[in-house]
């Protein structure tokens, strides 16, 4: 099974910061590993030159309270990890500055595996502002993310989790795959492995005249891929299955349309708790081209997201 993990989980002291704490608990992490907890200690935004002066006591105790703040956040989410896994080696760190570069710096020191925070899963407008830490965290780690959304009409006394891992047979998938295969998950799990047929063209008056069996073609080549990624997944997952005392249940499916509509809408019908995906690791603009649709899905999801990065890709 996989090695010893480092994850570092953030927290902010909301509902949904306990919702990342609980599910980073709940999970069953390689023997080894160690969950750092952090928090941020972050200092209200400079005020404007042209306001009053203000005594350098005045920022002396708004940094008491924030960073007061911070340890009572972590605190909170140390008590509530322990109660549920106290197996885990855990370490606890209060940051300064702004969320958004002192998660990413810190995990990048620490060398951390993975990134866990809850998302408070707003409106477009307003997640466009509120969200915009896990947003930033999720598009610039080096390291693979997790994002945490509390399920929905979750029985707590079902332990399986409903996993949706999405494959398209790249480099960034089948690390996706390794992390299923690698790691232990509560009994009765459900994997549910997809690979989405994304045609890669729209029919205009050009693309009309040309024969019928090139879209069939295109298609059937497309499925063929697809089937090819979900074979390659499946085979590595029930390899894995030997080692596990009760095996992980798989089913698949090949699907037509757009890859991250796709993916959401799957999530959403069959209730999946996590989806999984890897993440092409670009930077700039061939992130933007590359790494949308595992963005979409981080953004969009109904459930928890993990984005999957390997050190070999993290440059």
């Amino acid at each position: 099974m996989k090695k010893a993990m480092k994850i570092m989980l953030a927290v902010d002291g909301s509902e949904y910061s306990l919702a990342a704490v609980e599910e980073a608990a709940r999970m069953i992490w390689p023997e080894g590993s160690m969950v750092k907890i952090v928090s941020v200690a972050e200092m209200p935004a400079p005020v404007a030159p042209w306001a009053m002066p203000m005594p350098s006591e005045f920022f002396k105790e708004w940094d008491r309270i924030f960073e007061e703040q911070a340890i009572a956040n972590i605190t909170r989410a140390l008590a509530r990890f322990v109660e549920i896994d106290p197996r885990t080696e855990t370490i606890t760190k209060t940051l300064d500055g702004d969320p958004k570069t002192a998660i990413l710096d810190e995990a990048e020191r620490w060398d951390a595996d993975l990134i866990i925070l809850g998302t408070h899963g707003y409106n477009a407008l307003e997640r466009l502002w509120l969200g915009s830490v896990s947003r930033a965290v999720a598009s610039n780690s080096k390291c693979s993310i997790e994002i945490v959304r509390r399920r929905k009409n979750h029985d707590a006394s079902e332990l399986g989790l409903k996993i949706l891992l999405a494959v398209d047979g790249s480099e960034s998938s089948d690390a996706a795959v390794e992390e299923i295969a690698g790691r232990s998950w509560p009994r009765d799990t459900r994997v549910n492995v997809i690979s989405v047929v994304h045609l890669p063209f729209t029919p205009t008056p050009e693309t009309l005249s040309l024969p019928e069996s090139y879209y069939s073609q295109v298609e059937k080549a497309g499925r063929e891929q697809a089937e090819s990624a979900i074979d390659r997944a499946v085979s590595r997952i029930r390899e894995s299955n030997s080692e596990r005392e009760i095996p992980l249940r798989l089913i698949t499916d090949v699907i037509l349309g757009r890859s991250e509509e796709k993916i959401i809408e799957t999530a959403n019908e069959w209730g999946a708790d996590l989806v999984m995906l890897g993440s092409h690791g670009k930077r700039g603009i061939n992130r933007f081209l590359l790494g949308s649709v595992s963005q979409a899905v981080a953004y969009h999801a109904p459930c928890s997201v993990e984005i999957v990065r390997t050190k070999e890709r993290r440059l």
